[in-house]
């Protein structure tokens, strides 16, 4: 057998085969085995397992050592570890080192994350164009934000293009298909544009700096609990990002359970969530998380991981606060003083955020940006913060969530 002959990559993929069997001691010992003859994606692997606070510098290491034998995953969470400056210093040109140099090899991953850099500075961006047109037809997340750039009249898109991805879509069973399928339907037919190759030193150009963080007008919500909303924070197609790449990660949504801090599903809350933990971000979602700290005035290292949450009709979230319990959870960060919610879509009936005490309802549109205090001045959990996420009476709801903590956050 080529695994016990040393075949490192052999090694890999009985590792994997054994631990789809159910098989755990026995995978772990092969992985083990091609990760020490310095196979990249068993480097990987093994690093994604160590992106906690204690082994960020280990799993850095060995995501370095895994991006030299050209393994692309590594590169690409190596680049998000620098744009982050965890386990290493922090170098956003050296991120985009990193990420090109994989789109360079052909990643479809790697091609949109740098498109959507690349809208965030100009919505019709032409390299931005030309490297989602060459990713959509491999890779589902950047066919959605393809879709979604059709249906909203962007530059370099048409029809047919854009019908072909869709369809792919559907074969995939992404979930917010049936939407884009609608939105498609209705959208004015245009001349078909084709962006030309990308060119990777203009790119590399005009990504040299991180992408700005747009100035945007508070509007005040209400004084109790001090609430503000900012319009159009996100455009459609980031929105569209967040759904897709969040999408196949949708598991039951759980609560803090008030009595001993640990974390449990209960029937007081239906919704799905998808956890964009550390291993599961690209640059494009670090540029989301970004934004929204910066409209909630907090550092990003205080900011728990976005959590994207799905409401099928009459889901709901009940009347709750967010702070919570001294336990486990209060340890990693200290309280949950604000809340930021990215409103994804906005075809859907109910749904609305409600707070409780002053009997407020709201309901964003598409990008908006709801950011909430949960503590009072004195920094005590604040009861006017007590809201709820009212049932979905038709239609399907996505909303972007992050609670931000008293001091920074440990992954």
């Amino acid at each position: 057998m080529r695994a016990e002959a040393g075949d490192a990559r052999a090694q890999y993929l009985l590792a994997a085969k054994l631990s789809g069997a159910g098989k755990k001691k026995e995978a772990e010992r092969w992985l083990a085995a091609a990760a020490e003859q310095g196979f990249g994606d068993a480097l990987y692997t093994l690093a994604t397992r160590r992106l906690d606070h204690d082994g960020l510098n280990e799993a850095a290491d060995m995501l370095a050592r895994a991006s030299k034998k050209g393994s692309s995953p590594a590169q690409r969470l190596l680049g998000v570890l620098a744009a982050m400056g965890l386990g290493c210093e922090r170098d956003w040109r050296e991120a985009i080192r990193l990420v090109m140099s994989s789109a360079k090899a052909g990643d479809p991953a790697a091609m949109r994350e740098l498109a959507m850099l690349l809208f965030a500075g100009d919505r019709d961006d032409p390299d931005g164009a030309a490297l989602l047109a060459a990713a959509a037809p491999q890779d589902p997340v950047a066919a959605a934000v393809a879709v979604r750039r059709y249906c909203e009249g962007r530059a370099f898109t048409d029809a047919q293009a854009a019908n072909t991805q869709l369809n792919f879509l559907e074969r995939a069973r992404y979930p917010h298909a049936a939407f884009l399928r609608k939105v498609f339907a209705k959208a004015g037919a245009a001349a078909p544009q084709s962006p030309a190759a990308p060119d990777w030193t203009r790119i590399s150009d005009k990504l040299s700096n991180e992408p700005a963080v747009p100035s945007l007008a508070a509007e005040k919500l209400c004084d109790t609990p001090p609430a503000r909303v900012f319009r159009s924070a996100y455009t459609p197609e980031e929105c569209e990002y967040v759904i897709a790449a969040s999408a196949r990660r949708l598991a039951p949504s759980t609560i803090v359970d008030p009595h001993t801090g640990a974390t449990m599903q209960d029937a007081y809350r239906t919704s799905l969530t998808a956890i964009l933990a550390l291993v599961d971000l690209d640059l494009a979602l670090v540029m989301v998380n970004r934004r929204l700290a910066a409209l909630a005035r907090r550092p990003p290292e205080k900011a728990e991981c976005l959590g994207v949450l799905y409401y099928a009709p009459g889901k709901e979230y009940r009347p709750h606060c967010d702070w919570l319990p001294p336990g486990p959870e209060f340890e990693r960060g200290g309280q949950r003083a604000a809340t930021g919610l990215i409103y994804l879509n906005e075809d859907y009936e109910g749904g609305e955020t409600r707070f409780t005490v002053p009997d407020l309802a709201f309901k964003g549109r598409i990008g908006d940006v709801l950011v909430f205090e949960n503590l009072n001045k004195n920094g005590d959990p604040d009861p006017a913060s007590r809201h709820e996420g009212v049932a979905v009476r038709s239609g399907e709801k996505w909303l972007g969530s992050t609670w931000f903590r008293e001091k920074n956050y440990r992954h």
